[in-house]
């Protein structure tokens, strides 16, 4: 830690950190379009021009390092008539259409037009006009909304490693453009809007579905694999529209994989609501009796999946399942949650950001020691010889060789194990309630409560809490009726 003067101000900042962000720390915003903290600094936006002490001319904040004693201006007259010269030039050509921009209400352009900005405009011609056009499977771009702050191409050569991007022509003329014939499919179109300060970079699986002041947003951990990338929910109507990268300085998250961001519509759609019998749509009580009968009959039990649940729900589930065996005369219940290659083996990734496993809470699992010493590949043979005669499936689909008569399935969606198993019980979305998951590194991370279940609606271990009350209120009926 150093100290420095800010407007006068005497503050300790973090000397590792970019002048900007050590600013932003201590409560001192300093406006920007161009930096990115997980991107190489080029300075070509000329927002973040500050005074300092002792050098005549403004000086990028951006590129400049924190040094002890020095002393930063950041509100004096020269700064702010810079900063508000640098706003009209790239308001020049930008088109006032802010009520159709997906990224009103979110836009740095905004907020720095209102913040720095002088309120009027001096350029008189008209305006460039280049059409969109669609340069990605996902990812549309609206040129005359560009201010060629340049950190797409930096994100695609950086962290992406492809190079689809470029900056073409000169001064007036400069566009963003593709660099080659065919468009970009890669995993990251959605970081590609996501880091653009402004709406030039949109994508079309989100375009005009809301406006963004009509979310409601919780802190959340993506799901879609072992990563744990921090967002932010986007809820409309209880519904799931967005996830938002949560900026994680720590951690270094800054970004977000495309299989993550917009694996949301199994959240709004074909959801189980009813219990199933065979497949077809049954009550809580019949099936709950005849879930009871099944555990009874059975020789031995094992449990597969629950790595999609959380920390708290698989804890629960646990000491519920102890119970279970106990009132079942101690009969045998093992759990493997590994059921896929992937969390059998060290982290593998697809890129830089996504693994091989698509599950978010498999080192939360193996931590609670919800394995097996034979894994899957074991329990599917046991099954085949019938030395385990009854299946429980949390989230996953049934494995190859296992009798889906001999499964019951715990489900949040009408999937094809749901409609196979011979008994299916609804459960709750992972944020349909606040908990945790850990990721590949061993980090656990909490996420809050984003969307409200139906009424009744229970989770895994809830499930098992029901049957372990059922069982009991039999038991408690048999003995009054001696």
């Amino acid at each position: 830690m150093v100290k420095i003067k800010i407007d006068g101000v005497e503050y300790e900042v973090d000397e590792k950190k970019n002048l900007i962000d050590a600013t932003k720390e201590v409560g001192v915003e300093i406006p920007y379009f161009c930096y990115h903290p997980a991107l190489s600094i080029v300075g070509m936006c000329r927002m973040c021009l500050i005074e300092i002490e002792g050098v005549p001319r403004l000086q990028a904040a951006c590129n400049t390092p924190v040094k002890e004693g020095m002393g930063i201006i950041t509100k004096s007259d020269r700064v702010k008539e810079a900063r508000a010269g640098t706003m009209e030039f790239l308001l020049a050509n930008h088109p006032l259409d802010c009520p159709v921009c997906d990224k009103a209400g979110e836009c740095r352009l905004q907020d720095n037009a209102f913040g720095s900005g002088s309120g009027h405009s001096r350029f008189e011609f008209e305006k460039r006009n280049i059409p969109q056009e669609e340069i990605g499977t996902n990812l549309i771009i609206n040129h005359n909304r560009c201010i060629v702050c340049y950190r797409c191409v930096r994100f695609e050569e950086e962290k992406v490693g492809e190079s689809n991007l470029g900056l073409f022509e000169r001064g007036n003329h400069s566009i963003i453009g593709l660099a080659k014939s065919e468009p970009i499919d890669h995993n990251y179109q959605g970081a590609l809007a996501d880091i653009c300060p402004v709406g030039a970079l949109l994508n079309n699986k989100t375009l005009f579905k809301s406006r963004v002041w009509w979310y409601k947003s919780h802190k959340s951990v993506c799901h879609g694999c072992s990563t744990g990338c921090n967002v932010t929910t986007n809820v409309r109507d209880n519904k799931m529209y967005r996830y938002m990268v949560r900026e994680n300085f720590e951690q270094g998250m800054f970004f977000l994989c495309d299989k993550g961001r917009f694996d949301l519509d199994w959240m709004n759609e074909n959801r189980l609501f009813s219990y199933l019998e065979n497949g077809k749509n049954s009550t809580s009580q019949v099936v709950i009796s005849k879930i009871i009968d099944r555990l009874k009959e059975a020789k031995s039990i094992v449990v597969l999946g629950g790595a999609h649940e959380s920390n708290e729900t698989l804890e629960t589930l646990k000491q519920n399942l102890s119970s279970l065996s106990q009132a079942l005369g101690g009969k045998s219940i093992q759990w493997e949650t590994r059921v896929t290659d992937a969390q059998n083996k060290e982290t593998e990734q697809v890129d830089f950001l996504l693994t091989k496993d698509n599950h978010p809470n498999t080192k939360g699992a193996i931590d609670l020691g919800l394995t097996t010493p034979s894994g899957i590949t074991g329990i599917v043979s046991a099954v085949k010889q019938g030395s385990v005669d009854l299946v429980i499936l949390i989230k996953e689909s049934i494995p190859e060789g296992i009798d889906s008569n001999k499964v019951i399935c715990f489900d949040t969606n009408l999937t094809e194990a749901a409609k196979n198993a011979s008994l299916s019980a609804p459960i709750q979305i992972f944020c349909e309630r606040e908990g945790s998951f850990t990721n590949k590194n061993g980090l656990k991370q909490n996420y809050e409560k984003s969307m409200n279940p139906i009424q009744g609606l229970l989770t895994s271990a809830g499930v098992v809490e029901q049957i372990l009350n059922t069982m009991a209120k039999k038991m408690e009926a048999s003995v009054g009726n001696r």
